[in-house]
């Protein structure tokens, strides 16, 4: 049983956990004909415990990105969602412990390290397959 939910785990980990993208866009702010690209502010504002601000797809973002453009919040965010879903899928109804969603962020800082071209989902369901003690 734990293996068939472990294997769905890692499945809903590597297909189903991903965030929005966003894309800059552009606009003929006066009507001078020239389009101009309008940045993105890089500063993400203050968001909500929870609220994922970066926007790509986890299944899309490399442990490089999750390491050295993501911020602590971003990181933690991405932590939460992805042990959550994989606790979900062995049938946990709460949420972990905001000391778990932290400990789990630090194993995927650690294990992304040595492999910056890894994706962070493939990260985050080799952890939580490896370490029983998530799967409370």
């Amino acid at each position: 049983m734990r293996t068939h939910a472990a294997a769905l785990a890692a499945s809903l980990l590597l297909l189903g956990l991903s965030a929005c993208t966003t894309h800059a866009s552009s606009a003929d702010n006066n009507g001078d004909g020239d389009v101009k690209t309008i940045d993105v502010p890089k500063a993400t504002p203050k968001a909500a415990k929870y609220e994922q601000t970066w926007r790509t797809p986890y299944d899309a973002t490399t442990c490089g990105e999750f390491l050295n453009m993501m911020d602590d919040h971003q990181r933690w965010v991405t932590a939460a969602d992805m042990l959550t879903g994989a606790r979900k899928a062995d049938g946990a109804t709460t949420l972990p412990a905001d000391s778990e969603v932290t400990r789990f962020q630090a194993d995927m800082a650690t294990a992304c390290e040595p492999e910056a071209t890894a994706k962070t989902t493939e990260i985050g369901a080799s952890i939580y397959l490896l370490d029983s003690t998530y799967s409370r």
